[in-house]
């Protein structure tokens, strides 16, 4: 019964996603999400993500008519197994992975949207998706038990240089060209140029960029790309074809339209511009903090730096590799270093800088109650005590510091403490409060306290007449005073009689 059930439930699976994938068939006929540049083939990225931390790109050309996501899956997929329903595939395995029916885990497509920056669910069957030239796909092995399931992660950014010397003295410089996905040759240089090439076998072979046309008539002048190997300082010709070649951050190529009846051919003379690149400490500044800004990551490529100038974005500006400055106000603050090579050349990199004003604690002290009498214990509360902020984020009070005015001093981790006195007096009591990242980390208040003694058999009296007391001690002097004068009178009256 339980494996019926079991089986049921896969069924049932299947056939709400194969539902599913129809009805979005019917309402999603084609979506394109890319306009080709002009070549009869369509350079495509896929993803496969294989769930357990396993993550490959691949690119691959499709031909008109076998432009599907189907057979974009099957040209970089060491093994596909799918089902057929209908006209519908639903993909069961990418090389040996295959859907969890039991955990509800399966194989979910998805496509880049390139004007929204996102990643969508792909709305329908593989085999009925056309692709369009640059586009991103996906792969996505994972849990869809909630639905709907999770996105895979954005697809990664390299930036590149590309030069396009078109061998007639015109040449063009491309700086931090942004390649998403797959960062090929060919795909650096669809990103900036129109490119017709032909396919061969697997490998690509460019016929024209921006309609400059290979020589095929008299066999002499073509299109060759090189790459600058930074470690030798030397442009090396590319070594395989366009669409293999791999990028990285900050790598450089070059595409010469020349002269190729003499063969090798003589390398590039012009070098790459240098790369502007700088770091700074502290990384969060202060107002009135200095600040050390450091070029020292920027490369020379061919030439030689000679100058390193920057904008601090306030206004103020500085030469050298190593600079420091001071911010007076806090903000956000863009950063802007040019490096200029012994060629002439430069490069310029911004970036932004938060100045923060941060500000120490503040110490609050309440006591209860503020007159007493000695051996009582009076209640000290710190908890109105605020913490200081450190730029970003509050720095907590970590210590309270408590000096009581009596010789008395004590440290506590909480905010109220009691104290009683063995004397009388006027006490004065000073907490400090610390909160360590703060600018700056200690504030302190006083406050004072009144302690009287206990008379022998009864309670304690305040040493401060009250009103009512005054009046009746004024009343009672002029009483015995009239009462004196009276006597003396009478006396006198009585001698006269």
């Amino acid at each position: 019964m339980r494996k019926e059930r079991l089986l049921l439930g896969k069924k049932s699976l299947a056939v709400l996603i194969v539902v599913t994938c129809l009805c979005m068939t019917l309402v999603y006929p084609r979506v394109r999400t890319c306009t080709a540049q002009g070549s009869a083939f369509k350079l495509v990225d896929v993803l496969l993500d294989y769930g357990n931390g396993t993550r490959r790109w691949a690119s691959c050309i499709l031909q008109s008519g076998d432009d599907t996501l189907y057979n974009a899956t099957q040209q970089v997929a060491v093994s596909l197994e799918v089902s057929w329903y209908g006209e519908l595939a639903f993909v069961e395995a990418i090389d040996g992975v295959w859907n969890n029916y039991t955990a509800y885990t399966f194989w979910m497509w998805w496509y880049w949207n390139h004007s929204a920056g996102c990643w969508e669910l792909g709305p329908v069957a593989c085999n009925q998706y056309v692709l369009e030239d640059c586009d991103l796909v996906a792969w996505y092995y994972e849990d869809c038990s909630v639905w709907p399931p999770s996105p895979p992660p954005e697809p990664p950014v390299t930036k590149v240089d590309v030069l396009l010397d078109y061998g007639n003295n015109t040449r063009v410089w491309c700086e931090n060209v942004e390649v998403l996905g797959f960062a090929s040759v060919l795909k650096a240089t669809k990103a900036v140029a129109s490119v017709e090439y032909s396919l061969w076998g697997t490998d690509v072979f460019v016929d024209a960029i921006n309609n400059v046309w290979n020589d095929y008539a008299s066999f002499a002048y073509f299109w060759i790309y090189w790459y600058w190997n930074h470690s030798a300082k030397c442009w090396e010709m590319g070594p395989v074809a366009c669409n293999k070649y791999t990028l990285t951050d900050g790598d450089v190529i070059a595409w010469y339209y020349e002269d190729c009846t003499t063969w090798p051919l003589a390398p590039p003379t012009v070098t790459p511009h240098p790369t502007a690149s700088f770091t700074w400490t502290p990384v969060i500044p202060k107002v009135g903090q200095t600040v050390t800004f450091d070029a020292s990551a920027s490369k020379p490529n061919g030439g030689t730096i000679i100058d390193y100038s920057w904008n601090f974005g306030d206004g103020k500006v500085a030469h050298g590799k190593t600079v420091v400055h001071t911010y007076n106000s806090p903000g956000t603050y863009t950063v802007t270093l040019n490096v200029t090579d012994s060629n002439g050349l430069w490069s310029v990199e911004q970036r932004q800088i938060m100045v923060v004003q941060p500000y120490g604690p503040k110490a609050d002290l309440k006591a209860s109650p503020e007159t007493a009498i000695v051996g009582e214990k009076i209640r000290f509360d710190a908890s109105a005590s605020q913490p200081g902020w450190n730029g970003t984020h509050n720095m907590p009070i970590t210590e309270y510091r408590w000096s009581f005015g009596d010789g008395n001093v004590t440290v506590t981790s909480q905010p109220i403490v009691y104290h009683s006195y063995s004397a009388p007096g006027n006490y004065y009591v000073t907490l400090t409060v610390y909160a360590p990242g703060a600018t700056p980390e200690t504030s302190f208040t006083t406050v004072r306290v009144t302690v009287f003694s206990v008379p022998v058999g009864g309670q304690s009296v305040s040493t401060e007449k009250t009103n009512f007391e005054k009046e009746l001690a004024v009343y009672l002097a002029s009483a015995a005073v009239a009462a004196t004068a009276f006597a003396v009178l009478k006396r006198k009256t009585a001698r006269k009689c």
